[in-house]
């Protein structure tokens, strides 16, 4: 949790860093890339490296702090969410150890990413599990006419059935044919699905309460 504090007052000459570092600190450890291309785009890799350093993570989705995502620090956060707002105080995270999530019950977004889950309509998938499932769909030896299979280790990393999975990754711009009792997927990059929540955490962190207090 210290990586996170420590992100609002990174030294840095460029100021695109210094503003990254800050949103990052301003919500809680998780931004949408597509939400920040135009910023990202002035960060170099030696740039990049100063974050990295600091546990962030640049993903195909999102930029984020991947240690956040661990159960004490998640239980910890929530904690300090809740009483920050002074409200919610009914809502429980997931259980630890899912990766997907197809519940009812979970309909707070703010919520959910602060748990570490990213919504996809009716569908949670946990952030750092997204960008293994891209990695995976990316490095696949299963391509068939610029198309990639669908294969068991993609379900098994999500842990979900392969209707749930199908209907997700349709809601992840990707096509999805049936060729020979075998299920192809191919990415659509023109058609924008899922688009950011227009609400935010900007004036919602619970850390800023953290600076007031002398641990030492």
């Amino acid at each position: 949790m210290d990586s996170l504090i420590e992100l609002k007052d990174i030294k840095s000459h460029n100021s695109s860093t210094r503003a990254l570092s800050y949103m990052l600190y301003e919500n809680n450890g998780v931004l949408k890339r597509d939400n920040i291309k135009k910023l990202l785009s002035n960060i170099d890799q030696e740039e990049r490296k100063i974050l990295r350093d600091r546990g962030v993570k640049f993903g195909r989705y999102h930029v984020f702090l991947y240690k956040l995502f661990k159960p004490s620090i998640v239980s910890l956060r929530l904690i300090l969410w809740k009483n920050y707002n002074e409200k919610n105080y009914n809502l429980e995270p997931p259980t630890f150890g899912l990766n997907f999530l197809n519940d009812k019950k979970f309909t707070d977004r703010n919520f959910m990413l602060l748990c570490g889950f990213e919504k996809f309509d009716r569908y949670f998938v946990r952030i750092d599990i997204l960008e293994r499932l891209f990695i995976e769909i990316i490095g696949s030896e299963s391509i068939k006419n610029n198309k990639i299979e669908l294969v068991p280790k993609m379900l098994n990393l999500l842990g979900c059935t392969r209707d749930n999975f199908l209907k997700l990754i349709k809601k992840m711009n990707y096509n999805v044919s049936l060729e020979n009792d075998k299920y192809f997927l191919k990415y659509i990059s023109n058609k924008k699905i899922n688009k950011a929540p227009k609400d935010k955490f900007r004036s919602d962190n619970p850390f800023a309460a953290l600076k007031e207090l002398n641990l030492k």
